[in-house]
């Protein structure tokens, strides 16, 4: 996904660290581990894969692979010493057909580079072996639109709802489709309020936090996550889903 270069920077800086991050690794890999079993010969894609630090978590599932639109992107993710990555869009997957084992997506099919995210499905679909597992996230509600969507240049936010008829158009059978990050969901509320008020010059989400809150909301992240394998999250800032090719 192409965003502002200096946004890649920041989540460079920050994913190690920063909640946001950490949660939302730590719940990708706690759905691998649900229905992926670890073995050496699983290939894996990464599907906006950034600045690469998931790719590096992933390892133990396989052999990892890489693709973002992003120049810069991919440049710090060799930082990472990531290497197996290619320069492609969601949209036109650079690998034949029935050669994944696992898709993971994060937060990329909501971008504006994103010309049709029910094309990137079919394309996540087509690539994924038969019985192949896409691990998915985006953010939800168009109404909490911000001044860090005009940053990380937001297209469209999903109800659950729109989420879960794209998905069942591309023909992936959905597993688990829930709302994740119901405790910031008031966070983020106040957040934009503030920001419409003040009228405030846009600026990123990611933002250092004293270490106490952000191990705080760490944890908070992870029982969410706990919660997610058991059940579903009626409302949430973001959307999680799992779901599999025929």
């Amino acid at each position: 996904m192409v965003m502002e270069k200096t946004e890649y920077k920041n989540i460079f800086d920050n994913e190690r660290t920063h909640f946001y991050y950490v949660g939302t690794h730590n719940a990708v890999i706690t759905f691998l581990n649900l229905y992926l079993k670890k073995k050496r010969n699983n290939i894996i894609l990464d599907a906006g894969c950034g600045t690469g630090l998931l790719m590096k978590k992933m390892n133990s599932f396989g052999k990892i692979y890489g693709i973002d639109a992003s120049s810069e992107a991919l440049k710090l993710a060799k930082k990472n010493n990531i290497t197996k990555t290619k320069k492609a869009s969601v949209e036109k997957i650079p690998f034949k057909d029935n050669c994944f084992d696992a898709i993971v997506s994060i937060d990329v099919l909501y971008h504006k580079e994103v010309k049709s995210d029910l094309a990137a499905l079919m394309e996540f679909k087509r690539v994924l072996k038969p019985g192949g597992i896409l691990i998915v996230k985006n953010p939800a509600h168009n109404w909490l639109r911000g001044s860090h969507d005009i940053i990380i240049h937001t297209k469209r936010r999903y109800s659950k709802k729109e989420f879960e008829n794209k998905l069942n158009r591309a023909g992936l059978e959905i597993i688990k489709l829930s709302y994740i990050n119901l405790f910031f969901l008031p966070l983020a509320i106040l957040k934009r309020l503030t920001e419409s008020l003040l009228k405030a010059k846009p600026e990123s989400d990611v933002q250092s936090l004293p270490k106490s809150i952000n191990r705080l909301l760490v944890n908070i992240y992870n029982l969410e996550t706990k919660f997610l394998t058991k059940s579903e999250i009626p409302f949430g800032l973001s959307l999680f889903a799992v779901a599999r090719k025929h």
